[in-house]
C-alpha cells in the first residue's frame, strides 16, 4: 500500500510553498491542476518504497503560469506554485479538519502584514523543471557529469611523471659504486700481522721451541 508523505507549506499573497518530504526519488509522476496537485512516486532501486499524495487547495492556482514550478533533488521535492488572485488563505487544502501529514513550513512562512519587510528568498539557482511524467525526477541529475572535471586530476598526475628524473638516482647511486674501490686500499697490514708472526717465529726460533712440547688440545 502507497505510503503518504509529509508535505511542509508555506506561503505569501501571490503564491504557495510546498516541500513533499520523500528522499532519493528514482521515479516519480508530478501533475498540477489549478484546483489540486498529485504525486506518485518510487524511491530507492526495485523493491524501494511507494508514495502517493493529492492535495485538494482550498482556493484556485494558476497551474498554466510559467512560474509555477517543481524541483526534485535527492532530498525532497519542492514546488512553487501560483495563485489565481492574491491574498493569503486560511489553509493549504479544501478539507477544514486538520490533517497529519500536511505542516506548517515556519522556514519559509510570512504574514502578510510582513511580506513589505521581509523580501522573497531566491531560488533562482534550482532545478525547476521536473514538472511532468514518470521518470522525469531523474532528468536533472546528468547536471552531476560536472563531476567529470575531476578527471583533470590525470594531469596533476601525468606531472608527477617529472619524478621520472629520479632516474638520475641511479647516477648518484652509481657513483656510490665507488666505494667498491675500498679494494684499493692497503689491507698487507692484516697480512703482515702474520708475516711478522712468522718471521718473529723464524728469528726466535729456539726461544719458542718450547711450544713443541706443548700437549695437543684437539682430540683426535
Amino acid at each position: 500500500m502507497p505510503l503518504t508523505p509529509t508535505v511542509y507549506w508555506a506561503q505569501r499573497s501571490d503564491k504557495l510553498y510546498l516541500t513533499i518530504d520523500v528522499q532519493d526519488v528514482k521515479k516519480h509522476e508530478i501533475k498540477l491542476e489549478d484546483s489540486k496537485l498529485t504525486f506518485k512516486g518510487y524511491t530507492g532501486d526495485d523493491g524501494g518504497k511507494e508514495y502517493e499524495l493529492e492535495i485538494e487547495f482550498c482556493e484556485t492556482v494558476d497551474a498554466e503560469n510559467a512560474e509555477s514550478k517543481v524541483s526534485v533533488s535527492p532530498r525532497h521535492i519542492f514546488a512553487i506554485i501560483m495563485k489565481k488572485d492574491l491574498g493569503h488563505w486560511p489553509r493549504l487544502t479544501k478539507a477544514k479538519l486538520p490533517l497529519t501529514h500536511i505542516k506548517a513550513d515556519w522556514d519559509k512562512w510570512v504574514d502578510e502584514d510582513e511580506e513589505a519587510e521581509k523580501p522573497e528568498a531566491d531560488y533562482s539557482g534550482m532545478d525547476f523543471s521536473q514538472l511532468g511524467g514518470m521518470g522525469g525526477g531523474m532528468g536533472g541529475m546528468p547536471g552531476m557529469g560536472g563531476m567529470g572535471g575531476m578527471g583533470g586530476m590525470g594531469g596533476m598526475m601525468g606531472g608527477m611523471g617529472g619524478m621520472g628524473g629520479m632516474a638520475g638516482l641511479e647516477g648518484m647511486l652509481g657513483g656510490m659504486g665507488g666505494m667498491g674501490g675500498m679494494g684499493g686500499m692497503d689491507f698487507s697490514k692484516f697480512d703482515g700481522a702474520e708475516g711478522e708472526g712468522d718471521g718473529e717465529g723464524e728469528g726466535e726460533g729456539e726461544e719458542d721451541s718450547d711450544n713443541e712440547e706443548l700437549p695437543d688440545l684437539v682430540k683426535p
